[in-house]
């Protein structure tokens, strides 16, 4: 063998060395990091399909799961036409290769459908809770807009990073809900409600999210007054975790950015509404550090956009923790 040939040889070796142990290294980082998604994909049940500001639902249904197929913790809201709903659940289990755990709001007796709310993961569920709000706005005063027609409420995951590690330092707790929409009075009451329901089912040692369509304004005007529906929102959000800190991510990293979400032309107009929100205990082995945040539009030329919200889409480290 010529030494020309084996320098390019020893050169060859040398690099894939170097590529395989960058591989290893970014699979490591992302071992370390979690993404998550909330989004109101506005599928109304029965008749009430009408009102759907996106039309073709089979077409967006199919859309969403292969736009959410990029996250490890996927959110919905107004799931709640249950064929669009197992939908997204099987097509979602297509693209994760039938790793798919998943949470569904509860039906209640006398409502025309459930709360509408899923929490979906590729990593593994250790327990799960949900409850349904005790106020909200009725048929009687609202007529078919009232929420009360559906059993909207808080549904819970406590998520490992793996079955291997479902301990209390490599787990955390998600919550999804969707807020009333019609009565400003009825959301308010709910908002105890939802911080009674963290605090209740939460563990004060791990991480928790809450994610969701929250109703509330959190544009820097809000944010910046105290006495606005957003501050009241937040106050029982820190009393369910008094042990933690908690914190609205959008603000934490972006600042006086708008981040609407009710609009799909920007995410610099409209209102925020969609939320993720973090809470870390004050000791703990590990805790999730948010590393961006951005709104997601999901515009679609066959449908203008997959839904009549923008999504919010987070990652966060999520370091292992591993015993001494």
């Amino acid at each position: 063998m010529s030494s020309r040939l084996r320098n390019h040889l020893v050169r060859f070796a040398a690099l894939t060395f170097i590529c395989a142990a960058a591989a290893r290294g970014a699979d490591a980082a992302s071992a370390d990091t979690v993404r998550v998604i909330t989004y109101n994909v506005q599928f109304l049940p029965g008749i009430a399909a009408a009102a759907n500001k996106r039309m073709n639902p089979e077409y967006r249904a199919t859309h969403i799961a292969e736009q959410m197929s990029e996250f490890d913790i996927v959110a919905l809201q107004e799931t709640f036409d249950e064929r669009w709903r197992n939908l997204i659940i099987e097509e979602l289990r297509r693209h994760w290769d039938g790793e798919l755990n998943v949470v569904v709001s509860p039906d209640a007796e006398g409502r025309m459908t459930n709360g509408g709310c899923l929490i979906l993961t590729r990593l593994p569920i250790v327990e799960s809770n949900s409850v349904i709000y005790e106020h909200f706005s009725t048929p009687k005063e609202y007529g078919l807009g009232a929420d009360g027609f559906a059993a909207k409420g808080v549904i819970h995951a406590r998520i490992a990073r793996s079955a291997e590690d479902a301990d209390a330092e490599n787990t955390i707790d998600v919550f999804v809900t969707h807020m009333e929409a019609r009565s400003t009075a009825e959301r308010e009451l709910q908002y105890p409600e939802l911080g009674a329901f963290i605090k209740k089912v939460s563990d004060p040692d791990r991480p928790m999210l809450l994610l969701g369509d929250l109703n509330t304004r959190g544009n820097p005007e809000y944010r910046k007054d105290p006495a606005s529906r957003y501050a009241r929102l937040m106050k029982p959000l820190a009393e369910s975790r008094a042990s933690g800190s908690i914190t609205d991510v959008w603000p934490e990293l972006r600042g006086d950015e708008v981040g609407g979400t009710n609009e799909q032309e920007s995410s610099s107009i409209g209102n925020r509404i969609d939320y993720i929100i973090l809470s870390n205990p004050d000791e703990a082995a590990t805790l999730l550090t948010p590393r961006s945040i951005e709104v997601k539009l999901y515009q679609d030329p066959e449908v203008v956009a997959l839904s009549d919200h923008n999504a919010v889409a987070a990652q966060f480290d999520w370091p292992a923790h591993r015993a001494d």
